[in-house]
């Protein structure tokens, strides 16, 4: 099994070579990620206008080749897929992300939407992060790796088929303290409310003045100390819409006039 790992806090995160680290415990690792930070970009891709520059890390951890993009997860993804992978790759993770990526924060998040280069190409892929409270925690890693692990196996043995992006979200506690996993919906909000977000400082990450959280959600999951994967998709066409929209246009001219037209 191939695989290919990535993520949007940087080449040096624990979090990354943790999951990768483990990974490479069910087949061959390929990490290519970001040089530093790049938290928040979505699907953000620098190369369309500046030059993106690869290095190896040959330091990174015997039998892996990992390499350090001077751009955006979804740099690293394309750049992955189509210039560094030998051969096909047969799984595409990203993470493991410090906070969570739930509700409406999923368009922003660059964990999540580097999956989309895999998505797009069929290609199984999921997107992994643990759910911290404080910056000062101690930050289970490890647990979060082996839960993206175990999945990766269900995918490559075919006990799991999907044709969805994964997103797991697992609490950051003790792994005795995990109550089990649930297969949820996403919330109709963020984990971080934006317009309060300015009382937040640098140790601490949470909800501000949330609203009311509904049963079977990621948000709910992870507080009730649940491991949360949500399959994801991007269809971006509301189908439904369609002939209603067209029933609505039929016979607009565009303000055009007859005569006009007849001119042309």
């Amino acid at each position: 099994m191939n695989i290919l790992v990535t993520n949007d806090d940087g080449i040096d995160s624990p979090g990354l070579r943790a999951l990768a680290l483990e990974l490479s415990k069910i087949g061959n690792i390929l990490v290519v990620a970001p040089d530093k930070q790049q938290s928040g970009v979505g699907t953000s891709v620098s190369f369309l206008r500046e030059n993106v520059t690869i290095t190896e890390i040959s330091s990174f951890f015997t039998g892996i080749r990992a390499y350090a993009v001077s751009g955006t997860p979804s740099d690293c993804v394309i750049l992955g897929l189509r210039r560094l992978a030998q051969g096909h790759i047969d799984l595409l993770v990203s993470g493991i992300n410090v906070g969570p990526n739930v509700g409406h924060d999923i368009p922003y998040s660059g964990t999540v939407m580097a999956t989309l280069g895999g998505y797009f190409r069929k290609i199984p892929s999921m997107a992994v992060s643990l759910a911290i409270r404080n910056r000062l925690s101690s930050m289970q890693f490890e647990s979060a790796a082996k839960v993206a692990a175990s999945i990766a196996e269900k995918i490559n043995n075919g006990t799991i088929i999907t044709d969805a992006i994964l997103n797991i979200n697992v609490p950051d506690i003790a792994p005795e303290l995990i109550k089990g996993i649930k297969v949820t919906r996403t919330a109709d909000f963020g984990y971080v409310q934006l317009g309060d977000a300015r009382i937040l400082n640098d140790t601490s990450i949470g909800r501000v003045n949330q609203p009311p959280v509904e049963d079977n959600t990621d948000v709910w999951a992870i507080d009730a100390g649940y491991i949360s994967i949500t399959p994801l998709r991007m269809e971006v066409t509301h189908h439904e819409l369609i002939p209603s929209i067209t029933e609505s246009l039929n016979g607009l001219n565009w303000g055009i006039s007859t005569a006009e037209k007849e001119a042309k």
